[in-house]
């Protein structure tokens, strides 16, 4: 996430964009928004240099300190002051934030390395397994310890709380025990390797304001201690640093220190009875608590279902979504209908032993089911994921097996799903040809996929000397409608019009000045057709047309008249600090398309990921969620287009955040936090449905 102050964003689906606070909202607004936008992807958000963003020594914390649910802060930025950091990080850790800590190199320049290079400092994390999502699980459970490089000191801390003699806790570990009177042999343990001409401390809370309970010099390249484990609060936490004498910590770290940090891990954090609750200086405001009648589809307290799909066919609804679950990532289906048919209360993966599928899609039409996603079949070194599909014959009620999609040796990803004449329509992007394309397959018909995107994009190979001359133009998130008389179309966000696509300007050739690259990228929405049973695809044209924006994430549907309709959302071309709104255009052939109109235009809201379908009298729906709550929290909006144009927008959901929601038929599906327990360290999220019109 670009924005002010920064923030690191992993595993999202893409950007997590920036917005601007609406006038009169405490300044963390935007952070806290960006902040729930990241947990409805079970991603990981982490605060960058909180010295230069969140707290200055003289001054204390600022508004954005009183941001909940990080997962994350960065300790140890060699581009900073780290001293500087741990201090805010214990500040907030005596307030009840609870988070681990990360390491940053901030390496920007090949030209400073090896001063300023990867892994200088080291982030280490204990994942269950070597898998994406088991690495941003133990994020965001802070269960990391961090180096001077990858070869420095290393610490571990470990707590045997109920004084068995096994260390159930690690760094980054939260635990609850009953009463602050802890067994005997109660422990603390710590590890430290390659720490000879080291001193390790130990600090409990307050922290370094009160000097450490424990301090070591190792003697040996491998060695431990044990210290007795007593509890002097109801909500305290332990952790250890590393020191010595040398080379700075970080570029505007105190030169004047006798020892500079070589090492460090997150804290182990105890409660007795409770979780500790965040006490900030500025507190969120009060959750809506309106019933919006909303029915749990998928998914469990605790636990994560996102990226919802919904197909409906006369009273069922066919619900998909990602699961992650065990450290894994699974594509399940559930039939939902009005009738107490038992189906209605089981949920089936559908992906089966992969731990990598992804982004699923579902239409029906009567007995008919398709779901496809993309899944990697739990190989992710390299990552290539492929399209899979699989066919239901008796509406939901069981599946065949699943089908991979003719793909190249690239990344096939994000597909969209519809029907012509009982055959499923696939498109998804990949990189096989090198720039990444929209790839379009009529399943049963067409023997072999075809590239939409290609043609009218020019490749640069660039050069081995500069690493940013290379441009290879993208082609993204497709989405796909079919009419009544067969014809296709298929619409996609693309950058081929950017003077420097995938870059923010590349180095000059001498003499000349750099190039005038944009951030983001000037994205545009195009679309190609196919004309009808047997037609080719015509060649891609732009729908936005707009130079001055990024438009992304196109929906589409076609109306009662058998026009298309896309929606997209846009921003313009600054990096942060500005908001997504929604904009559509409509055309009856796929070639031309009218002028750009707003859709339930806020511009003190943010309004993204639209999804778009018709409802059962033809009108055309849109749905997407926003920001524009006085709660904050994120929630669904819906509109639909009749004769006047775009209606007012119409709040869908109230309870909690609300995100990626998907309609058909009036059916709308959506993620949802609404009952999580705690502001943090809480990652439910779950699928609901609700009925409009």
């Amino acid at each position: 996430m670009n924005g002010s102050p920064h923030s690191v964003v992993l595993g999202a689906v893409d950007t997590v964009v920036d917005g601007a606070n609406p006038p009169g909202s405490a300044a963390f607004r935007h952070i806290q928004q960006s902040i729930w936008d990241t947990h409805a992807q079970d991603a990981f958000w982490s605060v960058a240099h909180p010295d230069d963003g969140e707290y200055a020594p003289a001054a204390g914390p600022n508004d954005n300190a009183s941001v909940q649910g990080v997962d994350a802060v960065e300790l140890w930025n060699a581009s900073s002051n780290p001293d500087v950091e741990i201090e805010y990080a214990e500040n907030r850790w005596n307030h009840g934030f609870r988070f681990g800590g990360v390491a940053a190199s901030d390496s920007h320049f090949k030209e400073l390395r090896p001063n300023s290079a990867p892994g200088k400092p080291t982030t280490w994390v204990f994942a269950a397994e070597r898998t994406t999502r088991a690495i941003l699980d133990a994020l965001r459970a802070g269960r990391t310890t961090l180096t001077y490089g990858t070869g420095g000191a290393f610490a571990t801390i470990e707590a045997d709380l109920d004084g068995d003699g096994r260390f159930e806790a690690i760094g980054g570990d939260e635990v609850i025990v009953r009463s602050r009177s802890l067994p005997k042999r109660a422990a603390l343990r710590v590890r430290v390797r390659a720490g000879v001409g080291t001193r390790v401390l130990v600090y409990a809370a307050p922290g370094r304001s009160a000097g450490p309970i424990a301090t070591y010099e190792p003697t040996k390249d491998d060695q431990s201690w044990q210290l007795p484990l007593t509890l002097t609060g109801d909500q305290t936490w332990y952790r250890v640093e590393v020191r010595a004498p040398g080379e700075l910590s970080g570029r505007e770290a105190d030169p004047n220190l006798p020892d500079q940090l070589r090492g460090a891990t997150s804290p182990i954090f105890v409660s007795v009875k409770q979780a500790a609750v965040p006490a900030p200086e500025i507190a969120l405001p009060a959750p809506n608590r309106t019933n919006d009648r909303a029915e749990l589809a998928v998914g469990e307290p605790g636990g994560f279902a996102g990226f919802a799909d919904v197909a409906v066919d006369g009273q069922v609804s066919h619900v998909v979504a990602e699961v992650h679950e065990e450290h894994r990532t699974s594509v399940v289906y559930r039939r939902l209908d009005r009738h107490g048919n038992p189906h209605s209360d089981k949920s089936v993966v559908l992906s089966g032993s992969s731990g990598t599928a992804r982004a699923p899609r579902v239409v029906a039409s009567g007995k008919d089911v398709w779901v496809v996603w993309q899944d990697a079949r739990g190989q992710e070194q390299p990552h290539r994921p492929g399209i899979w599909l699989r066919h239901s014959h008796d509406g939901g009620r069981s599946f065949g097996a699943a089908e991979r999609l003719k793909t190249g040796q690239g990344r096939a990803e994000h597909p969209a799903l519809a029907l012509l004449g009982g055959h499923p329509v696939v498109a998804w992007a990949e990189n096989s040809g090198g720039a990444f394309d929209v790839r379009v397959q009529v399943v049963g018909v067409d023997h072999e996929p075809v590239n939409v995107s290609a043609a009218g994009k020019v490749i640069v190979a660039g050069t081995a000397a500069d690493a940013r001359s290379p441009i290879h133009p993208a082609s993204l998130f497709p989405a796909l409608a079919v009419t009544k008389d067969q014809r296709v179309v298929v619409t996609w966000q693309d950058n081929r019009f950017d003077p420097d696509a995938g870059w923010t300007g590349h180095t000059p050739p001498a003499g000349q000045p750099a190039s005038g690259g944009t951030n983001p990228d000037n994205w545009e929405i195009m679309a190609s057709v196919r004309a009808g049973k047997g037609k080719s695809w015509g060649a891609p044209v732009r729908v936005s047309g707009n130079d001055d924006a990024a438009d992304r994430h196109p929906g589409v549907a076609v109306d009662r008249d058998g026009a298309y309709v896309v929606v997209w959302e846009t921003k313009a071309l600054s990096a942060s600090g500005v908001n997504l709104s929604l904009r559509s255009s409509r055309s009856t052939d796929g070639v031309t398309w009218s002028a750009a109109e707003p859709v339930a235009l806020d511009p003190n809201a943010m309004s993204q990921r639209p999804r778009v379908a018709a409802d059962p009298d033809g009108t055309v729906r849109v749905v997407w969620y926003d920001s524009r709550s006085g709660d904050w929290r994120w929630k669904v909006f819906t509109s639909r287009r009749n004769s006047s144009g775009w209606t007012p927008p119409l709040q869908v959901s109230t309870l909690g955040n609300n995100t990626w929601p998907a309609v058909d038929e009036g059916v709308v599906v959506f993620t949802s936090d609404r009952r999580a327990t705690r502001s943090q360290r809480d990652r439910t999220q779950e699928i609901y449905l609700v009925r409009q019109g």
